[in-house]
């Protein structure tokens, strides 16, 4: 059965000695960011904060920050993570609307509705406020549906925050098409503190009409159950921990955003003039349990998640055309999309074929794919070492890379145009036709596992 909620993913992580306690009061600003740094060095465990900045509500972090976790969450092993994800996500589960759930214990409304309920954190000493980080954004378009997707949220007062809706994303689309419509507004809701899989399926870039709930509902392997919200219409994850309700004018009221240390690991993306939305509800559980997602250089969590997610869209869509495709791999400290490596299968491998394969990653719906390298099955594509050896013995940078200028990227990546355009790096790493190895220096198979089985007579006294 999969997890219904937060607190029953939390529980399973403290029996799995995945979650850490700290019971410490620790500061809303630099020190909680801090510390998520610094435990990326100290066992990386998932991290749940008893008291932060005064506020009795706890604030959890890290949850999906390795593979392990990812794993657990999706109940499943993970060797198997990877090929388990691209099975689920071929047949999406429509959510489901129930009548009640705990996301409603309290409702606020009016004069109750504060902002400062809850434990607004700054991450990291470039930001000039604090951001709520690992809210679902979720928002309606009459023809395309639903969007659920993960947008930075900077503390403006106690009845609004900065919504960053950056062109290229649905949100951005949507809020558009509502302008165009002569709406007034776009009706927004935000759920922050979900079951991990509903948060791992956010994470997808999938077509514009397709609900990111049901991408949830494969991953989960049951439909993900929804509540109507009290001020909008929108539905909710019903065992949300936080339910926030409102509205971005149309036009839009605007200010001054940012920076914001982002996934690629910068703060970067001060915004001028960004749009605010306002809150006009909150639900939320009896002792609800603040969720933030901190991001830095390195393996971050995002990174991580998206190595996952993208690497199963980009097979997925991939290997119909090119079944010589064997894996693919976003390397987590990639930002979890701008490495892609693909290992395709030597038995079928015909002249041609690796170009095609570079070729067709160039408009895969991936979420800015930079760096594409293509491998035989002989190298594990997980294995940094293993990549390193092979780029560095089978590539000739005359004959095996080519270089695509002027690309559309993304914007958050520093090293892009202001206007996010970028240029896509394409490696041929298989061995070539004129590759003048006699085969890899290894003993017979037989002898090395003979070795293997008898290693510790070897020691014996």
């Amino acid at each position: 059965m999969p997890f219904s909620d937060l607190r029953e993913y939390l529980a399973e992580l403290d029996r799995q000695g995945e979650l850490a306690r700290i019971v410490k009061e620790v500061d809303s600003q630099y020190e909680l960011g801090a510390i998520c740094n610094v435990s990326h060095d100290k066992g990386r465990k998932a991290l749940f904060f008893e008291r932060v900045g005064g506020q009795s509500m706890p604030v959890v972090t890290e949850l999906l920050t390795t593979m392990r976790r990812i794993a657990i969450s999706l109940e499943t092993d993970e060797t198997d993570l990877f090929l388990e994800v691209v099975r689920r996500i071929t047949k999406r589960v429509e959510p489901k609307i129930v009548a009640h759930g705990p996301c409603k214990e309290i409702i606020l409304r009016g004069k109750d509705v504060d902002l400062t309920r809850l434990p607004w954190i700054t991450w990291n000493k470039t930001e000039v406020a604090p951001y709520l980080t690992a809210g679902l954004v979720i928002v309606k378009d009459p023809e395309y549906g639903r969007n659920v997707g993960v947008y930075r949220m900077m503390f403006a007062n106690q009845r609004q925050t900065f919504l960053r809706l950056a062109a290229g994303h649905h949100g951005y689309e949507y809020y558009k098409r509502a302008e165009f419509r002569g709406e007034k507004k776009l009706e927004v809701a935000v759920a922050v503190g979900t079951d991990p899989a509903v948060f791992l399926g956010s994470q997808f870039v999938a077509p514009i009409d397709v609900d990111e709930f049901a991408i949830a509902g494969a991953l989960r392997g049951e439909p993900v159950e929804l509540v109507r919200c009290e001020t909008v219409d929108l539905e909710v994850p019903a065992t949300a921990e936080i339910v926030l309700e409102g509205y971005v004018s149309i036009p839009p009221e605007l200010g001054e955003e940012g920076p914001y240390g982002e996934f690629c690991g910068y703060s970067v993306g001060k915004v001028i003039r960004e749009r605010l939305w306002t809150i006009e509800c909150i639900t939320m559980r009896k002792n609800p349990i603040y969720h933030g997602f901190y991001l830095c250089k390195g393996m971050n969590e995002e990174g991580v998640i998206k190595s996952i997610t993208t690497s199963a869209q980009i097979y997925s869509q991939l290997k119909p055309s090119h079944p010589a495709i064997q894996r693919v791999y976003c390397t987590p400290a990639g930002v979890g999309s701008f490495h892609c490596l693909i290992q395709i299968s030597e038995k079928q491998k015909r002249p041609g074929i690796v170009n095609n394969i570079l070729a067709s990653t160039a408009g895969v719906k991936s979420g800015g794919v930079k760096h594409v390298f293509v491998f035989d099955d002989d190298v594990d594509i997980t294995n940094p070492e293993e990549v390193e050896w092979a780029f560095a013995t089978r590539v000739q940078a005359d004959r095996d890379i080519f270089i695509i200028p002027n690309c559309a990227g993304i914007r958050l990546d520093p090293s892009a145009t202001p206007e996010g355009t970028t240029a896509k790096l394409f490696v041929d790493a298989t061995k070539s036709k004129d590759f003048r190895a006699e085969g890899l220096a290894l003993p017979p198979d037989e002898v090395l596992d003979q070795v293997r089985r008898n290693w510790d007579g070897y020691f014996a006294g």
